[in-house]
C-alpha cells in the first residue's frame, strides 16, 4: 500500500511578503497619527506651562504692585538685587518653586546679589521647558568663569522668554516699547493697548549643551537681553537671532554676532507644527501661526502702540 502524503501548512514565500507588506502599510499609516497625538500633548502642556508663567506673573504683580522687570541690570551695570538674573527668579515663588528661591536669594545676600554664583541653578523646573524641545532641558553648559578652580555652569536654560517689544533692544537699556526689558517697571494694570492685545511671553528653541556660551533662554546669567524676544520677525523665521555674545548657530535657531554696543533680539520660534504658543497679557495663551500678518505680531508686541489687533 501506498503511504498518504500529507500536506504541509504554512504560508508561502509570496503569502508572507503580502503580510509584510500590509504591516508596513498599517505602520505607515499609524505613525503619523500617532505623531500628531504626540505633538498634540506637547503643545497642550507647553501651553498649560505659559499659563503657569502668566500666573506667576500676575501674581507678582498682586504681591509687589508692578511686573517683574524683563531683566535687572544692563551689561554695563550691575543693579540688584540680582546681577545677571531676570524676571525668572522673581516669580519662582508663585510657580511653585519657592524652595529654590529661598536658596537662590540665601546665596545671593552672601555673595553681592550676584545671581550666577548661586548652586542648584541647574534644577530642572518642567514648568520652564519645552516637551517638543529635544535639546531641553539643558543645563550643562559652561563658561569661562572660574569658580574655586572649575569653569561656572551655566544652569538651567528656558523655553521661555518675556517679550520686550518689536524691535531689537539696544544692550545698555534703553527703554523698549513692550512690557519686559532692561529695569521695565510695568502695572498689568497700566498697559494702554490693553492686555488682550499685548503678548506677555512666548517660546525659542535652546541649542545642545556645549563647550561653547550662547546665552539664549540663560536665566541665572541673563545679559543682552537674552530673556526676551521681540516680534519683529514672525515666529519661526529664517532670520537669525541677534546676540552680543557668542552663540552657537543651528538650522531651526540660527543667530548672529554683533557688537557690544548693537541692538539685539531673540525671536520666537518653536518646534510645533505651523507656529508658536503665545501668553497675553490677560492670561490666555494663544497660538500664533508663522504665517500670521507681520503688522499684528508687531503690534502685538507693543504695550502703548495704539494699534487695532485682530483676531
Amino acid at each position: 500500500m501506498g503511504r498518504i502524503r500529507q500536506r504541509r501548512s504554512g504560508f508561502t514565500l509570496i503569502e508572507l511578503l503580502v503580510v509584510i507588506a500590509i504591516i508596513a502599510i498599517l505602520i505607515g499609516l499609524l505613525l503619523p497619527a500617532v505623531q500628531k497625538v504626540r505633538e498634540a500633548a506637547a503643545r497642550m502642556k507647553c501651553q498649560n506651562n505659559l499659563k503657569q508663567i502668566g500666573l506667576g506673573l500676575h501674581n507678582h504683580n498682586d504681591a509687589r504692585n508692578q511686573l517683574p522687570p524683563g531683566q535687572y541690570n544692563n551689561f554695563y551695570q550691575n543693579d540688584a538685587p540680582w546681577i545677571r538674573g531676570c524676571w525668572v527668579q522673581a516669580i519662582l515663588p508663585y510657580i511653585e518653586q519657592d524652595n529654590l528661591y529661598r536658596i537662590y536669594d540665601a546665596a545671593r545676600l552672601t555673595n553681592g546679589d550676584w545671581a550666577l554664583v548661586v548652586p542648584n541653578k541647574d534644577t530642572i523646573i518642567q514648568t520652564l521647558v519645552c516637551p517638543s524641545d529635544s535639546n531641553s532641558p539643558k543645563t550643562q553648559t559652561r563658561d569661562t568663569n572660574v569658580v574655586n578652580g572649575a569653569s561656572v555652569v551655566q544652569g538651567l536654560h528656558t523655553n521661555y522668554v518675556t517679550c520686550s517689544g518689536s524691535t531689537l533692544v539696544p544692550p545698555i537699556g534703553n527703554i523698549a516699547n513692550g512690557v519686559f526689558y532692561v529695569k521695565s517697571r510695568h502695572n498689568v494694570g497700566a498697559i494702554p493697548d490693553g492686555t488682550s492685545n499685548t503678548v506677555f511671553a512666548s517660546e525659542i528653541l535652546v541649542v545642545p549643551d556645549t563647550t561653547v556660551n550662547d546665552l539664549r533662554g540663560r536665566y541665572c546669567n541673563s545679559w543682552y537681553d537674552n530673556n526676551n524676544f521681540v516680534t519683529a520677525q514672525p515666529p519661526n523665521t529664517t532670520v537669525a537671532d541677534v546676540v552680543g555674545y557668542q552663540g552657537v548657530s543651528t538650522v531651526r535657531s540660527p543667530s548672529t554676532l554683533v557688537g557690544s554696543t548693537s541692538p539685539v533680539g531673540l525671536y520666537a520660534r518653536s518646534y510645533h507644527t505651523g507656529g508658536v504658543n503665545a501668553l497675553m497679557g490677560d492670561g490666555s495663551v494663544r497660538f500664533v501661526s508663522n504665517s500670521i500678518n507681520a503688522t499684528t505680531w508687531q503690534a502685538m508686541g507693543t504695550r502703548e502702540g495704539g494699534e487695532v489687533v485682530s483676531n
